[in-house]
């Protein structure tokens, strides 16, 4: 992580204060790193000395065994809403630009069928594209998290989709943070493109931004696998929603599997192929033809050739 000065790039797994001591805990303004020694108790999440100090000292150290003072309402939902909306004083980032685009064409495949017929993943059985072999058209795999209505509303698709871009905005922007955009563009495409060709696989439709929600998951943990109790939270949340999907008839299930395997897969190979001795662009190879195979593989289960 760097500021606009240009200094020095600084682990985003270590506090930026103390580059010797290892955290996982982010500022709720900046965005970075603090040790429990940093950390200092805000109405929503923690921030660091100097944001505290930039606020004119708004929230500040209190013993654990003091009861702390009840804020007013007012201030605490103002907080509230501003860490959601615009989380670690972040300007327009990746994921904002993703969310927007898919709360755009939710409205607009509310009222109209066009949308999903060119952009969610389909298979030539499926009935949804007006276009011959679908499964060969490649964006379909990269724009389906965008699709989330198909010419009609219910309360239960908004129900869905409520849930999906909530748990994305609060995951996928600290994954951003953590990774930058280009690595974290990497990571939410491969598990688009690999969970979305799993539910043409299945002969099913690939739509909805769960794929790139627990892309973000697995790759999360990819991150911070050293650090057990951050481990066994994300393992947790994972598996809850696993068996959430699972509860409502698991018809998404290839979705996730493979958004999970996309992104952690993806992470893993460009994080650790150089320590390994592997050519830069091996871990891009590999990438390709996992992704080149799904296709094919889609094509071959339709029946379509």
């Amino acid at each position: 992580m760097s500021d606009r000065s240009g200094a020095v790039e600084i682990d985003p797994s270590v506090c930026y204060r103390h580059p010797g001591r290892q955290s996982w805990v982010l500022c709720q303004r900046c965005g970075r790193t603090v040790c429990p020694e940093c950390q200092i108790q805000a109405p929503v999440g923690v921030h660091c000395p100097e944001c505290v100090a930039e606020t004119s000292g708004g929230v500040s150290w209190r013993p654990n065994n003091v009861a702390p003072l009840k804020p007013k309402r007012r201030r605490r939902t103002e907080q509230r809403v501003r860490t959601m909306l615009q989380p670690a004083g972040a300007e327009v980032s990746a994921p904002s630009v993703m969310l927007g685009a898919a709360i755009v064409l939710f409205v607009v495949g509310s009222f109209t069928p066009l949308p999903a017929a060119l952009l969610a993943a389909a298979s030539s059985t499926s009935g949804v594209s007006p276009l011959p072999l679908p499964e060969l058209q490649v964006w379909r795999y990269l724009t389906a998290p965008f699709i989330s209505s198909f010419g009609g509303i219910t309360f239960g698709s908004v129900v869905f989709f409520a849930l999906s871009a909530v748990f994305f905005w609060l995951t996928a922007p600290q994954l951003n943070r953590m990774l930058g955009t280009r690595l974290f563009l990497v990571v939410a495409g491969v598990g688009a493109f690999v969970g979305n060709a799993a539910m043409v696989i299945s002969v099913g439709v690939g739509s909805g931004l769960s794929t790139i929600l627990f892309a973000s998951f697995a790759a999360l943990l990819v991150v911070v696998w050293d650090d057990r109790q951050v481990r066994t939270q994300i393992l947790i949340m994972i598996g809850v929603n696993l068996l959430i999907s699972v509860a409502l008839g698991g018809a998404g299930l290839p979705a996730l599997v493979g958004g999970m395997l996309g992104g952690a897969g993806s992470l893993w190979l460009i994080r650790n192929g150089p320590a390994k001795g592997w050519k830069d662009r091996t871990p891009a190879l590999i990438i390709g033809a996992v992704c080149a195979a799904l296709v094919l593989l889609a094509v071959l289960r339709s029946g379509a050739l």
